[in-house]
C-alpha cells in the first residue's frame, strides 16, 4: 500500500484535565472551572487562540473581582440592605439626590479628595454614609 499524500492530519487531542492541572497549580482556579465551557463556546464560534485564553482569564478575573467587592463589603461592617437604589429622597427632604448621586460615582476618590459629612445628629449622615460606602466597589 502506498501512503496517500493528501490525507488529512488528525488534529491533535486535547487533555483537559492537564490543563486544568494546570490552572490549577498555578491558582487560577474559576478558570479551571469555567474551561470547559470557555472551549466549547471557543469551538462553536471559531475563536483564535488568544481569543478563547483572553476570554478564560477574563472570567477568572471577573469572579477574582466579585469576590474581593464582596469580601471588602463584609468586612466594612456597612449594614446590608441600604443602597441607592432604595434610597428614600422623599423621607430624608434635607438630602439633595443630586449631590448623593455625584457622590456615588466615586470621583472624589480617583481625585484622591476626602469626603466629609456633618450636620445635625440624626440619620442623614449614617444613611449617606451607608449608600457612599456601598457605591464605593462599584463607582
Amino acid at each position: 500500500m502506498t501512503a496517500n499524500p493528501v490525507a488529512k492530519k488528525a488534529a491533535p487531542k486535547v487533555d483537559l484535565d492537564s490543563t486544568r492541572e494546570k490552572l490549577g497549580r498555578l491558582g487560577l482556579v474559576h478558570a479551571t472551572d469555567h474551561l470547559a465551557e470557555t472551549l466549547g463556546e471557543a469551538v462553536k464560534e471559531d475563536w483564535p487562540p488568544h481569543r478563547f485564553l483572553d476570554g478564560l482569564l477574563d472570567h477568572e478575573l471577573r469572579v477574582r473581582e466579585e469576590r474581593r467587592l464582596k469580601t471588602a463589603l463584609r468586612l466594612s461592617g456597612l449594614p446590608t440592605g441600604q443602597t441607592l437604589g432604595n434610597f428614600d429622597f422623599a423621607f430624608q427632604p434635607s438630602v439633595e439626590r443630586s449631590r448623593i448621586e455625584t457622590l456615588a460615582t466615586c470621583s472624589w476618590i480617583r481625585e484622591k479628595e476626602s469626603l466629609l459629612m456633618q450636620g445635625p445628629s440624626g440619620p442623614d449622615e449614617t444613611c449617606v454614609g451607608q449608600v457612599t460606602g456601598r457605591s464605593v466597589g462599584y463607582g
